[in-house]
């Protein structure tokens, strides 16, 4: 079903009216629908062309149609066009032939190619005129802990997210529906209603009143997939879990096999199958024995009997199966190996390492509270790891960290190509080898075997992201708060009362229709728009309510810098104007550059910030993606800002330079990694150009070592000193963080 410029509504088995490219307006029967992602937002159509005797002659010049009376349709090719083609809908002509391409004959249609043909499409049966919206759902189901603690008191809660929104808009907190919470019951208890409502949202489907186009319409809202942790997943599959022998919920592996084997996917019909054997079993002993052999559990399931294949509906996450499973377990294994003294220069590393670019640094030390990490922390620590202990690894381990990081960085993709499938599916069925191979006390994981199913879960979703749980994880606060502030005589009520009631004011106060078809004042709407009640109302960051305001603008300089409490101004001996190059003679570290800015005739402002194009504020020091790129420097380290004159504000970069093999190809390292070099020039561009802060990781030689720094600190209002080891880089090779770049 496609809507033509939101007006006409054509369905697949319609007879239209479209613009041939080579016959102009011609009748046809629509045979399918679909979407090409590099056509923008353009809809095509696969059309089977009805064509008269006059146009057939002149598809097929050398054809005989005189037997055939003028009235007659010939049902010939199929033909792909836009959507804005098609010009309108009319009844289906009953005279019609096949043109037989094979024996170039003309064939009639037998009694079932006629039914078919006559056929309407059961989705338009349903409309009866009516519009129809198809909106597909996503249900995410976890446990979480109704006091501050997070330890006890488990309610198990249901959340509702809309799959057609776009990717960064379904991420937000605010596009998360609450359904149903409850301490007594489980996720699959509650399963019961909202299985029933699934099936009459896709089945008949529900009338409702759109307010935008003033109508009825009739909403069909198919689930698309399921969102859980590996746990929660195997209870809503009626799986027996992780540490049963048939461990896996996506396929047959036997824990007495190699966990490096794909055994046979497990599918719906097969697991009813086997319920029913365990049902028919006498004994309890014999239903325990079957229960083992295949894994599941017999209880009734109403997720089972929803459209579609449930196993195909939950697709691998992430957040539990990567970054709290090899990630975790590899970084608690080597850790355990390091001395005292190799654990120093680890942090000692950290604190030399450029976080430009990552939103979220490593907090604490990983060295020691490594283990009390949570997804985060393990997220930021994945795209440095190879670069921070690789020198401390055994050659084992350092292989195992290699495949890791490969298989992060598929995992974290934003595009995702299916006709890589085979390629990516090969590096996970790697990592896993290498993981047998040099460290299998990983390989008892349960989750180490997932990998192998990764890239068919993209296959079927896309990218990760499209079913990332880390965003809805982070929704479970907001129903503990509820918890934990209100009267705990009936929790689960009163959580869903106070949801029930966001949602109402959300919908009333943002202009929505009430009583047939009235709606809020101004007044109400402005007070509603405000970014206090929108923080309040939808949980969003100061931060992202305050962007529309001038600060937060690309290419506005930001972090004034200030002496005494007066702001600094520089007096400069040269004129500066866009595109300035100014080479360095000397350069010991690139923060030694602060020299020469400005104009001759006036003081500037000097800042030590900017907001890139893509809304983020980018510091001194931070290693930029320029756009478009100045001469050869694509990428370059900020130095500093500075305002000619209000709304003039120039950028002090200093460029890379990428190495090249002599035949012109970038020169990469065993990561894949581009390789820079720090150039010697300086060159000044708008702010405008400031695309992005990116991660550009220094490849540590032979020059960078390790020094011991004095430190005074000031105990009970002594002033001790400290000594502290520190880490410095020679400044003289880099190279692009390829693990960062791939991340959303």
């Amino acid at each position: 079903m496609v809507s033509i410029a939101g007006v006409l509504h054509v369905f697949v088995k319609d007879c239209v009216t479209f613009l041939h490219p080579q016959l102009g307006p011609t009748r046809g029967i629509i045979d399918k629908i679909y979407h090409r992602k590099d056509l923008g937002t353009e809809v095509l159509v696969k059309v089977d062309t009805l064509l008269d005797a006059n146009q057939f002659k002149f598809m097929v010049p050398n054809s005989c149609l005189f037997y055939l009376p003028d009235s007659t349709l010939i049902l010939y090719e199929q033909i792909t066009v836009v959507s804005s083609a098609i010009v309108c809908v009319q009844e289906k002509p009953l005279d019609v032939v096949r043109w037989n391409r094979v024996t170039d004959s003309f064939q009639r249609f037998s009694p079932d190619e006629c039914a078919s043909y006559l056929a309407t499409h059961p989705l338009k049966a349903k409309a009866a005129g009516r519009k129809v919206v198809m909106l597909p759902l996503i249900l995410f189901a976890d446990d979480t802990s109704g006091n501050k603690s997070k330890k006890w008191h488990k309610f198990e809660s249901w959340y509702l997210l809309l799959a057609g929104l776009p990717r960064h808009m379904n991420a937000k907190v605010e596009n998360i529906h609450f359904l149903c919470s409850s301490d007594s019951m489980s996720a699959l208890d509650m399963a019961n209603p909202i299985a029933d409502e699934l099936i009459l949202l896709e089945g008949s489907g529900l009338e409702v009143y759109d307010a935008l186009h003033n109508e009825h319409v009739l909403v069909i809202a198919p689930i698309l997939l399921f969102i859980a942790d590996n746990p929660m997943a195997s209870l809503l599959l009626n799986h027996l879990g992780g540490s049963a022998i048939k461990y896996c919920r996506i396929c047959m592996a036997d824990r007495d096999e190699s966990p490096d084997i794909i055994s046979a996917i497990r599918t719906l019909q097969d697991s009813l199958q086997q319920m029913v054997v365990i049902s028919s079993q006498r004994t309890q002993q014999l239903k325990d024995q079957h229960r083992t052999l295949y894994g599941v559990r017999e209880d009734s399931n109403p997720l089972l009997h929803i459209p579609g294949d449930a196993y195909r509906c939950f697709p691998l996450e992430l957040l539990h199966t990567l970054l709290l499973g090899p990630v975790k377990y590899f970084l608690i294994e080597v850790m355990a190996t390091f001395s005292k003294a190799q654990k120093e220069e680890i942090l000692a590393r950290m604190k030399a390492f450029n976080f430009s670019g990552f939103h979220v640094k490593v907090h604490g030390n990983v060295c020691y509270h490594h283990k009390s990490f949570v997804g985060r922390d393990y997220k930021a620590w994945s795209q440095m790891a190879l670069f921070i202990i690789s020198p401390y690894l055994t050659e084992g381990q350092q292989k195992v960290l290699l495949a890791l990081s490969k298989v992060f960085r598929i995992a974290y993709c934003d595009f995702f190509d299916p006709a890589e499938a085979d390629t990516l599916h090969q590096i996970c069925v790697g990592f896993v080898h290498t993981v047998r191979d040099f460290m299998p006390s990983l390989l008892c994981k349960q989750k180490v075997h997932y990998f192998l199913h990764l890239v068919e879960s993209m296959q079927d979703y896309g990218p990760t992201s499209a079913f990332s749980a880390e965003r809805c994880e982070s929704f479970n606060s907001s129903v503990r708060l509820q918890n934990i502030y209100g009267n705990k005589q009936a929790p689960s009520r009163d959580i869903a009362n106070h949801f029930a009631i966001v949602e109402h004011l959300r919908y009333i106060c943002g202009g929505g229709l009430f009583n047939s078809n009235e709606r809020c004042s101004k007044g109400v709407k402005d007070l509603y728009d405000t970014h206090e009640v929108q923080g309040f109302f939808n949980s969003i960051p100061s931060k992202l309510l305050n962007a529309d305001r001038e600060i937060y603008k690309p290419g506005t300089a930001r972090m004034a810098t200030s002496y005494n409490g007066k702001l600094n101004l520089l007096k400069v001996h040269t004129t500066i104007i866009d595109g300035t190059i100014l080479e360095l003679q000397q350069l010991e570290t690139p923060y030694s550059v602060i020299t020469h800015l400005g104009s001759m005739d006036d003081n500037v402002q000097e800042y030590r910030a900017v907001v890139s194009n893509c809304s983020e504020l980018v510091h001194s020091g931070d290693y930029v993606e320029l756009h478009p790129p100045f001469c050869e420097f694509k990428y370059g380290q900020l130095l500093t800002t500075i305002q000619l004159k209000p709304g003039r504000t120039l950028c002090l970069v200093q460029g890379f330079l990428a190495l090249q093999l002599p035949n012109g190809q970038p020169l990469f390292n065993d990561f894949e990694c581009p390789l820079f070099t720090l150039s010697r020039t300086l060159f000044t561009v708008d702010s405008t150009r400031i695309q992005k802060a990116v991660s550009i990781v220094h490849e540590c030689g032979n020059h960078c070592k390790f020094e011991k720094s004095v430190i005074l600190n000031t105990v009970e209002r002594e002033q001790v000193a400290d000594t502290k080891l520190v880490f410095l880089h020679d400044w003289t090779q880099l190279l692009c963080n390829a693990l960062y770049h791939f991340i959303i």
